[in-house]
């Protein structure tokens, strides 16, 4: 049974014009910036590989708004870069590490799929399907010792629910009773093969129930509604320190990487349906509706976006490469 679109945009979850007005402009931010990224990549500046977040900025959007990062920890998988924007990284080391350049977030030796800061509570991406969901087991193991009530929330695609180590990941988690949040981004392809043709189980927070673990699902496509869910469930968390499953119904608007045109697998129909539901443009007539932001201004912010990220763009590629030196550090022997 394929997953559809759900119904339009659910309410403004308690936020105000000007938390409506910066949410807009972070999605808008992510858009832009993937936008710039595959065309750098185009323009020879970055090597390895490539996945775009586009389409699925809503649930970075709610999810990470609502942590607090005084506290609280993220996990993630090789999908990262929006997940580092909404963390507050500067975008300029994130193209930089995009171009292996000594500025970037990891020194230019992690690239797309690995980036890291512990300045911001950010434990990586990881190229490794499901390889994050283990070390978010750990983490919340090490948190739950902390009088603080500190989570972590792990992203993941729908493809490692196939893995081993989600299975033994959240056994142990639901057996120590960790506080970590799992958040499936399900964007109905596993690289290129769709939820029914990999799992024998369409909902797939069916997968989880069996560990004893609460689960819920949640439209991706609406900043409101992921933003609701991720206040009351880290609410839950903190008081039960007990893991959570979430299963993040959402579109990725290109392929599973660059070189994927995703021709083979998807229709035009299917794609025009989920883009009817984008989710910046759901925001953006709300805040419409709303006369809290005219179409003009939002499309002036976006271009002020534009701008700010080109020129981020520009200094990135000005950065220096690595030392030599440098591939000796940060190796545990």
């Amino acid at each position: 049974m394929s997953v559809q679109p759900q119904p339009p945009i659910s309410g403004a979850a308690g936020l105000t014009p000007r938390q409506l007005t910066h949410r807009l402009r972070q999605m808008l931010a992510i858009r832009e910036f993937e936008r710039l990224g595959e065309q750098c990549f185009r323009d020879g500046l970055i090597r390895g590989y490539y996945h775009s977040y586009a389409g699925q900025e809503a649930v970075g959007v709610g999810f990470l708004n609502a942590l607090d990062l005084s506290r609280d920890y993220v996990v993630d998988h090789y999908r990262d870069h929006g997940h580092c924007l909404l963390l507050g990284l500067d975008p300029e080391q994130i193209f930089a590490e995009l171009f292996g350049r000594a500025t970037g977030v990891s020194k230019g030796k992690g690239g797309s799929m690995h980036m890291y800061s512990p300045e911001r509570h950010f434990l990586g991406g990881d190229g490794i399907v499901g390889g994050g969901l283990s070390v978010a087991c750990g983490v919340g193991l090490a948190l739950k010792r902390r009088a603080n009530d500190p989570i972590c929330v792990c992203f993941f695609g729908d493809g490692a629910l196939d893995t081993g180590t989600f299975h033994e990941s959240m056994n142990l988690a639901s057996l120590w009773s960790v506080p970590t949040l799992y958040v499936c981004i399900n964007n109905l392809y596993s690289m290129g093969t769709r939820v029914e043709d990999h799992s024998s189980l369409s909902q797939l927070v069916d997968r989880a129930q069996g560990y004893g673990v609460k689960t819920e699902q949640v439209d991706g496509q609406d900043v409101f509604a992921t933003t609701a869910a991720a206040e009351r469930i880290y609410q839950y968390m903190r008081q039960t320190k007990r893991p959570y499953f979430v299963e993040a119904l959402t579109y990725r608007y290109q392929g599973h990487g660059i070189h994927d045109k995703a021709l083979n697998y998807r229709t035009e129909q299917e794609e025009a349906q989920w883009h009817s539901r984008d989710p910046i443009q759901l925001l953006a007539a709300h805040l419409i509706t709303e006369k809290i932001l005219s179409a003009q201004q939002i499309e002036d912010l976006r271009q002020q976006i534009v701008a700010e990220l080109q020129a981020k763009v520009e200094r990135a590629k000005q950065a220096p490469q690595p030392d030599d030196a440098e591939l000796k550090q940060d190796v545990l022997a």
